[in-house]
């Protein structure tokens, strides 16, 4: 009787612990969905504009401007890095025609 009691005590914490996460998985898409836009900024009647801030949550980084103006920073330090110690050239010529071809 004790083994069964033990079995069962297991696969309800099991049961548990799914329910528990399933419940957190909802309230997080839940919370993603009202930090998007606050019904406020939304005007009535006409289209959404894009919100004029970083969108830091967003999939897409390749047109923020400060993740371009850390990029540009990082790949100027290694060209400079690599005209005065002629260290890291490869990764320069590279990071730039990265960027280049980005923008």
């Amino acid at each position: 009787m004790n083994q069964a009691r033990r079995v069962l005590t297991g696969c309800g914490l099991v049961v548990g612990a799914a329910g528990f996460f399933l419940l957190g998985i909802g309230v997080s898409q839940r919370a993603a969905h009202r930090q998007e836009a606050p019904p406020s900024a939304v005007p009535s009647g006409g289209p959404a504009s894009q919100p004029s801030g970083r969108r830091i949550f967003s999939p897409s980084i390749a047109g923020d401007p400060y993740v371009l103006q850390q990029w540009k920073t990082a790949v100027e330090k290694m060209e400079r890095r690599c005209r005065e110690a002629k260290e890291f050239c490869a990764e320069a010529i590279a990071a730039r025609e990265q960027m280049d071809e980005i923008q």
